[in-house]
Order: structure tokens, then sequence, then C-alpha cells
């Protein structure tokens, strides 16, 4: 017998949300669980917002055709951040002021960091579905706040690590980062992560000086005439958004890539590097949000079939993955509380492990940090592919191995 692909939608939904009812009361019962999805719907993130409403929308969905949970739907209630401060603490009390208590935020740090001090103390519970930066989970840290994605220092420790081993005859390496301390930081995770792995190998790594320039710049050639001085054959691209697409268009031009053997990438996405499939190089190493393809869970291929029809694109973007998962971890908690209790749902996230589609969904209790699995690929340029482009490998890592110590209400200090 086949199914199509909502019969097999109810079908995975109900494995992980129909079997067990919500003890409630009478009619109260009924009542949607509303979830006020707060992210960027216009300005410069938009891309990446979108996608978070996307893969909130395709969780709700999911669950509410296997029945909700115990009879309950989940509603999703939009609101756009503008990718600015102001304009998420408004959206925020607007929806709080609502009796809305259940948040999903991103997908910058900028406006998750401006969030979480508002719901110390308070009956509403947000997860952060994007921002990687360090402070939520820090210095920020407060028990209503949770964060599905990883931060910087295990992706990139771990993207160290795949790279070592997988280009073990690379041994001489260069960075090129904008100015940004963000930036530079986690080129020194990847580049002493590197250096690391190869040294427990016995074998040394030549690590040049950095090469900075200033964010939105628009102009590296300066910048790529000293990578292709400096005798490295490894380059890590610390540039983000259009920066990097066009520092690999510049760099194709120069004749970069007849010098560098492997690139690093912090933040390559293959929707935006298909825009360019003819610039980019033979072998660039990335960390990805959510990568489907290959990959048995059943929920991430599921949600990857459902994200490629409704995006068009057969490389969605990763934060579908990661606010389809806040919105599965959210769920499953408030089944097993029983209620939406604010505390008996904190103390379900903090014990639970629903299998979202990067993987189970599990936060760490001392700090609420996401310690689930990580995906690394490799892809290049493919001029006979449809896209331009082909994934040539992927590899998944634990990020229990690299990611750094909880210190709830104290700065985690870089080494």
């Amino acid at each position: 017998m086949f199914l199509n692909r909502r019969q097999v939608s109810v079908g995975l939904a109900s494995a992980m949300f129909g079997s067990m009812a919500v003890p409630g009361t009478g009619r109260a019962q009924a009542k949607p669980i509303r979830i006020g999805v707060i992210t960027s719907l216009t300005g410069f993130a938009q891309i990446y917002g979108d996608a978070n409403r996307i893969g909130a929308e395709i969780a709700a969905e999911r669950i509410n055709a296997a029945g909700g949970v115990g009879g309950r739907k989940i509603e999703i209630v939009l609101r756009d951040d503008k990718a600015s401060s102001d304009s998420t603490v408004a959206a925020y009390r607007d929806l709080a002021s609502q009796g809305v208590h259940f948040f999903l935020a991103g997908p910058i740090s900028a406006t998750a960091v401006a969030l979480a001090p508002l719901f110390k103390d308070t009956d509403n519970i947000l997860i952060a579905a994007g921002p990687n930066n360090l402070s939520i989970t820090h210095e920020l840290f407060n028990k209503n706040v949770f964060r599905a994605q990883l931060t910087s220092v295990p992706v990139f420790a771990g993207l160290g690590k795949v790279v070592a081993d997988k280009a073990p005859d690379i041994r001489d390496w260069i960075a090129i980062s904008s100015d940004q301390q963000a930036n530079i930081d986690l080129s020194n995770i990847f580049l002493a992560s590197l250096k690391k792995a190869h040294a427990a190998k016995g074998v040394d790594v030549t690590v040049r000086e950095m090469v900075l320039t200033k964010a939105g710049a628009g102009d590296f050639r300066a910048q790529i005439a000293s990578l292709m001085n400096s005798g490295a054959t490894g380059v890590l691209n610390s540039l983000v958004g259009s920066d990097s697409l066009t520092f690999y268009k510049q760099a194709k031009s120069l004749g970069l890539e007849r010098k560098i053997k492997v690139f690093g990438d912090v933040g390559a996405n293959l929707n935006s590097m298909k825009t360019i499939a003819s610039a980019v190089p033979q072998s660039v190493w990335t960390p990805y949000y959510w990568y489907a393809q290959g990959d048995g869970n059943p929920v991430s291929q599921e949600l990857y079939k459902i994200a490629v029809e409704r995006t068009g694109t057969p490389f969605p973007y990763g934060f579908i993955g990661l606010a389809h998962d806040a919105v599965i971890a959210l769920a499953d908690a408030i089944k097993r509380a029983g209620s939406d209790n604010t505390a008996d749902v904190i103390a379900a996230l903090e014990a639970g492990r629903p299998l979202g589609a990067a993987g189970p969904v599990v936060f760490r209790k001392e700090d609420h940090t996401y310690t689930g699995e990580m995906t690394f690929i490799n892809f290049g340029a493919a001029p006979g592919k449809p896209e331009g482009l082909e994934v040539n490998d992927v590899v998944r890592l634990s990020s229990l191995d690299y990611i750094e110590p909880a210190t709830p209400g104290q700065p985690y200090i870089l080494k």
C-alpha cells in the first residue's frame, strides 16, 4: 500500500503526539495552544525569518493533522521583529498582553538578547531558534529561556576537527574575517581545534596571521591577494551574507582556487551559494543547521519533502529545521507535563528528548542550551548539476564532545 504525503505526515505526528491526552478541565482543554513566533519577516534577515515561519507552520500542521496535543490544536501567532530589538520587544509585549505564554524567536542574536531578560520570573517560555551567541545561555540565563541552536563553540570546534580529519594533507592555514569580534572568535575556535586534531596525530600545522576586512566592504581584492601570497593551502572564510558571496566571486576572478585546495566556511548556505555556483570552489566545508539528504531520520525526511514543496528549492534553509524542532519540543513538553503550567513545562523541556528534524531535541538542564547533533557538509561547484552545486560528503557529530561548560548567570570566556 502506498501512502501519500499527508498520510505519512499524520502517521509520524501521531507517533509523537497522538497517543497521550493532556489532562485538563472539560471544554478548556479545547482551547488552542498559542505559540507566538517573533521573527524577521521584513528587513535584512527576512530570508532566515521566513524560514523560521515556514518551519513553525509545518510543525503545527503536522501536529494538528494528528489531532493536536491531547485534542488541542497548535496555533502559530506571527509577529515581525523587523530585525530590530525595539520591534521585537514591542511584539512580545503585545502578544503577552493577549495571554500568549509560549514563544519562539529568531533568527538573529540581537533580537533574542533583547527578549531574554523579559522572561525572567514570568509565566512565559521562550525558545530561541537560530541565535548562536553565547550570552543567552550564559550571562543572560534564566529558567524560562531555552535555545534550539548550538553555540559557536561546539560548531566551529567540530568543524576544525572534521576538516583536519577529511583533509589531513592541508597543514598550512589562513583565515579571512570581518573585523567584528564574534567572527574573529569563531575563526580562532576553528583554527585551534584544527591544530589540536593534527597535534593528536603528531603533526604540526602552520597558521598564518588572520586577514581582516571591514564588514560590508564590498571589495576584497587586496585581502585575496594577501591570501594568495601567504603560502597557505587552506582558507577559512569567516565572512557572512553578501560579503561572503562577493568574496567568492572576486576570488574566482583572481584565481585564488589555484593556490587554495580546501576552504572552510563559517556559514555557507546552498540556497545562497547556488546563485554564484560558477564561482564556488571545488571543496568547501561548512556547518549546516539541518541537512536531510542521506539522513535516516523519518521526521527529517518528511519535513524536507514539505519544505521543498513550499519553498521550491532542493536546498531549504536550515532555519526551517530549527523552528520546526522548537515547536516540536514545546508540544512534547506540554504533552508530558499534562498541562501548560509554566513550571511543569520547563521541567518537561529539561527532561525531554523528542525527535526533531535535526535529531533528538535535547536541552542541557544547567543552562538550557541545545546539545544535539552537529552536521557538516562538503560541497563544490558542479556545472553539470541542475543547481550548479554538488554535496560531496556529510559528517554528523555529537556536540557533547565539543560543547563549552555551563556557566549560568556568568559569561563564558573564550580561551
